[in-house]
């Protein structure tokens, strides 16, 4: 074998053309390391602003923007007609529920001023003199942001009813991993869970079902209540979520208080994962704070933390096999690398098994996630590619079974998923492990069945807590529309409005977004070239 081997290696030195072709494999697979080092030394630690005057009545304008934009939306938001009555926020003059007009309209207005006060927010963030100071501001102006939309009913989507029917599930000990909320019968919980849901297995582990039982027993098994503890739960994930992504962007050089505006303050934040009352924020609260410990080379607790999120959601599991795999530095053999590599999974499998035993489950929530992929209605560019490809040629004539074209275009996308988790693993050492799981969970949803905005949420934060550099302008935009996605009247009222070709339109939404989050990052480029000209070479005889 090793003849075979050195055979190979020399017919292919002997070759230009093949070694010209490694070559560019391997910096596909590897990177640069000369770029990664120029990356490196040009990095400057971030330094606060100096002779900047504080501008106070910015910071308040954009804050009561963001709020009112808010407030509006959790004002005028419907309230879902199965779930069991409870108090809402109101606001005299906007209807609940109005219109389809009147709804979209408010929303409309209120997605308008939260974006205005979330750039805004951003801004002032860079501009603070004090760091400290810049930090608390943010996080008051989240606070703040957070108290509308928590008041208000669940927004644009019923997952949390789903919730809180799974923890009831639990305490009476059925497996939510193998069973509906339908195994309990005819009641409000089972009534306020979405009939899409009522009868799927529920694709969350341990630590989130354990989550669920305790927030129902607290609430003495009260629907009402128990929606309300759940929204406690919550906002203690995006608390833990702030404090990871501070953590993580001070000891990248990145200012604290610009990645938490970025990463915290955005409107997929505020309005799914607050407003919405998502589990996905416990898991991003578990992950930030996680990858924060490994950073200060805390590992076992880090490797505890990114468990926990495991046995959230199992896309955070990316983060265990990234640990492992830069375990022992830079300069581990790849031997040593797969070993490390292992030893972590092995170790948080074992702890995930345990709390399964512990709350009684099964394995059916590894595979519960699949369910997922039956929603055709999202932006999912593969899904709207699969479709529209249908929808073209039936256009010419050809008759072609959409649903099945459109499994072998998520199927395509789900491979790439996989080959660039692979590469992005080998780059790990150099990118780092933060960077690197973010990535990957921005593109393992985008590359997905199914987008819903509050799955993007981790993988925006952490990148943000990484320092976005040039690529910002097109962060803000892709962030804010992404936030546009789902709105009261849901994605499938959005899409089809106006007609047939629903899914080629939805496809054009897409090609717009990274249209738009292109042009805005030509149009930042060439305003700071014409801002900031090149200084002359001076000419020396």
């Amino acid at each position: 074998m090793p003849a075979v081997i050195e055979r190979v290696r020399r017919s292919i030195d002997e070759s230009p053309q093949l070694s010209h072709w490694m070559e560019r494999l391997a910096l596909l697979v590897y990177g640069d390391p000369g770029a990664d080092e120029q990356r490196r030394l040009e990095q400057v630690p971030w330094q606060p602003p100096v002779s900047v005057r504080p501008q106070h009545w910015q910071t308040v304008l954009f804050a009561l923007s963001g709020f009112l934009g808010g407030l509006v939306i959790a004002a005028s938001a419907p309230v879902w007609r199965l779930a069991v009555p409870t108090w809402r926020i109101t606001l005299p003059g906007i209807a609940h529920p109005g219109s389809s007009t009147q709804s979209t309209l408010v929303f409309l207005l209120g997605l308008i001023l939260l974006g205005v006060g979330w750039l805004g927010l951003v801004l002032r963030a860079g501009r603070m003199p004090d760091p400290r100071r810049a930090l608390i501001v943010v996080g008051v102006v989240i606070a703040f942001w957070a108290i509308p939309v928590s008041l208000g009913p669940p927004l644009l989507s019923n997952d949390v009813y789903s919730y809180v029917a799974q923890g009831e599930m639990a305490s009476r000990g059925i497996d939510p991993g193998s069973n509906g909320p339908a195994s309990l019968g005819r009641n409000d919980w089972t009534s306020a869970a979405d009939p899409v849901w009522r009868a799927a297995a529920a694709p969350y582990g341990p630590v989130a079902v354990f989550t669920s039982r305790t927030v129902v027993q607290a609430a003495g098994h009260d629907p009402a209540i128990a929606l309300w503890f759940y929204r406690l739960v919550v906002l203690t994930g995006i608390l833990m979520a702030a404090v990871g992504v501070s953590l993580i962007a001070t000891r990248n050089g990145i200012s604290p208080a610009v990645a938490v505006a970025i990463g915290i303050g955005n409107p997929i934040v505020i309005l799914h994962l607050i407003g919405g009352a998502h589990n996905d924020a416990l898991m991003f609260g578990f992950l930030a704070l996680g990858l924060a410990a490994a950073q200060r080379d805390r590992r076992k607790l880090a490797v505890a933390l990114l468990t926990a999120a495991t046995a959230i959601k199992i896309p955070a599991a990316l983060s265990l096999v990234y640990l492992g795999w830069c375990w022992d530095g830079p300069i581990a053999t790849t031997r040593r690398r797969i070993v490390t590599t292992i030893s972590v999974m092995v170790s948080a499998i074992a702890a995930i098994a345990v709390g399964c035993v512990l709350m009684g489950m099964g394995t059916g929530w590894l595979t519960a996630l699949t369910s997922t992929g039956k929603v055709n209605d999202t932006y999912s560019p593969t899904t709207k590619l699969g479709f529209s490809i249908s929808e073209l040629l039936a256009a010419v004539g050809i008759s072609v079974d959409g649903a099945t074209l459109t499994a072998g275009v998520r199927a395509l996308g789900l491979l790439a998923v996989v080959v660039l988790a692979l590469i992005v693993m080998l780059r790990s050492p150099r990118i780092g492990v933060i960077r690197a799981t973010g990535f990957m969970l921005v593109a393992y949803v985008l590359l997905g069945p199914v987008i819903w905005p509050w799955y993007l949420a981790a993988g925006f934060a952490l990148l943000a807590a990484c320092g976005l550099g040039r690529y910002q302008p097109s962060f803000l935009i892709v962030c804010i529309a992404v936030s546009w996605f789902v709105w009261p009247t849901s994605v499938v009222s959005i899409q089809e409005f106006g007609g047939g070709y629903q899914h080629l339109r939805g496809l054009g939404v897409v090609i717009l977004v990274g249209l738009l989050a292109w042009g805005a990052q030509r149009f930042v480029s060439r305003w700071e070239r014409r801002s900031h000209p090149a200084m002359p070479t001076p000419i020396v005889d």
